[in-house]
């Protein structure tokens, strides 16, 4: 890891961290098609790394679509526990996009 908090943060390790600048490239768990959903690695999460978290929280989105989806009143999966920074508005250490 390089530069941490500076002006041009990188990746030097060998993880499966998504390219900088890439999150708001991704889809959301929802699609504009009314019975479709996705999850996994692709979409787009709070938690930008290939990890267990991360399908977590690609599934929890997934799931809590369907009831909206259908205007549906059914209890939603709770949400991943929000960081610090996230809850103060602040964006991830990493993330330039």
């Amino acid at each position: 890891m390089t530069s941490l908090g500076g002006p041009a943060p990188r990746n030097c390790e060998r993880l499966l961290i998504h390219p900088t600048g890439t999150l708001h490239n991704r889809p959301t768990a929802r699609t504009a098609a009314p019975n479709l959903f996705l999850t996994g690695d692709c979409i787009r999460t709070d938690v930008d790394l290939a990890s267990r978290e991360g399908a977590n929280e690609a599934a929890r989105l997934a799931v809590n679509a369907l009831p909206d989806a259908d205007n549906s009143d059914a209890e939603r999966v709770w949400e991943l526990y929000r960081p610090v920074r996230y809850r103060l508005g602040l964006s991830n250490t990493f993330g330039l996009g």
